[in-house]
């Protein structure tokens, strides 16, 4: 009796400890915050001192606010990281058991989206607002209240996205990052006709300056986050092919799906660095094995996937349907350009990506939560043994 009565109070310990793990993270994101929203105070009285400057233009409140949010999120993201993956007591240190130069690619790709994302939101932001009130600018405070404000919010931001970073979170941060920067690009095209070729023209010097740069530096950091994504798909597989193995089932060749996502980032890499204009050829030959490898994982999900959802290869089919019916109304039918097409095959690749990952996750659930169900009557069993075999002497 006396060990049933002490079980509560073994399985209350792990609670406790992951409720003062999340009280502190939650602690040290307010004081990241608290110190780079001084750090934004010190820049806003070095930079606005004794002038008037307005809320959006080439030197303004919102381009220094932007690159302080840029900044403040990249570093908060770093930071994040590094706790996340302590070897001690981090939810994310299989990422530091794993060879260096993963992790670094990791890192590097987390801290670039945090600190685009911030900068985009930022500057996106200061232009609203400067279009809604025409003609303003601010003094000296008003402008340090503002980039404080900023800084704060992207550096809280970066942390507790960073150190609480999922497979989840990673999607939604490459959906929002990949979303808002060619958007960006299409709005800074200098030629308003660069869609009557195809998609990749706002890679290119002819759509203007700042859409080369926003486009190109977008897709090659989305290639990067993809690889990233990679690997977290791929450590997620690892639980739900250890709870097959234990019934006995067959497991998944993860690493098939692991290797042809991250083929589908280093393309995405290799089309931005080498655009259209510099290298046709090259160029084209990244888009089409993107192509292959991504109808490759969509004919061999039961493969790398197995015990899934029905539903789940079904719309792995009907992506692949919908990606013959896209390049069809390209040609032969002709009825839009190579622009839409290219828009279209990305739409079809990032919706089929959501669903996967919220697949994977709620298979996951399902398996710990099935592993925790058996394990309390495992563990009573156990105990009720070990009193048996004390008693017996």
């Amino acid at each position: 009796m006396s060990n049933i009565e002490l079980e509560p109070k073994m399985s209350a310990a792990p609670v406790d400890r992951t409720r003062k793990s999340g009280a502190g993270l939650e602690s040290r994101a307010i004081w990241v915050a608290i110190a780079f929203a001084t750090l934004a105070v010190a820049t806003g009285l070095l930079t606005f001192s004794g002038k008037l400057t307005p809320l959006s233009a080439d030197y303004s409140v919102g381009t220094i606010a932007g690159i302080t949010a840029g900044i403040a999120a990249g570093i908060s993201a770093l930071l994040g990281l590094i706790i996340a993956t302590s070897p001690e007591e981090g939810s994310l240190r299989w990422m530091r058991r794993r060879f260096w130069g993963w992790w670094i690619i990791d890192f590097t790709g987390l801290m670039i989206t945090h600190g685009a994302i911030a900068t985009l939101a930022s500057l996106s932001t200061f232009r609203l607002f400067q279009q809604a009130f025409q003609g303003l600018v601010v003094d000296a405070i008003a402008a340090t209240v503002m980039l404080c404000i900023v800084g704060a919010a992207a550096a809280y931001f970066g942390f507790s996205s960073a150190s609480r970073v999922s497979t989840t979170s990673i999607s939604t941060l490459l959906a929002l990052f990949m979303g808002a920067g060619v958007l960006a690009s299409m709005l800074l095209a200098e030629n308003p006709y660069w869609w009557h070729r195809f998609f990749s023209e706002l890679g290119t010097l002819q759509a203007g300056v700042l859409s080369f740069w926003t486009f190109n530096t977008t897709i090659t950091v989305s290639g990067i986050v993809l690889i990233t994504l990679a690997n977290f798909i791929s450590q997620d597989l690892y639980t739900w092919i250890a709870h097959r193995k234990r019934q006995g089932k067959r497991p998944g060749f993860v690493r098939m799906l692991k290797v042809g996502m991250i083929v589908m980032g280093i393309c995405m890499i290799g089309l931005s660095v080498i655009s259209i204009h510099l290298h046709d050829p090259i160029h084209t030959s990244f888009v089409q094995i993107l192509a292959v490898t991504f109808v490759i994982l969509l004919l061999s999900a039961p493969i790398w996937l197995p015990g899934a959802p029905a539903a789940m290869y079904v719309i792995s089919y009907l992506m692949l349907g919908l990606g013959v019916f896209a390049v069809a109304l390209w040609k032969p039918f002709g009825y839009y350009n190579l622009t839409a097409l290219e828009l279209a095959f990305a739409g079809i690749i990032f919706a089929w990506l959501v669903v996967l990952i919220r697949t994977v996750d709620g298979m996951v659930f399902d398996a710990t939560r099935q592993q925790s169900d058996v394990q309390p009557d495992q563990e009573l069993n156990g105990h009720a043994d070990t009193t048996v075999a004390k008693a017996a002497p």
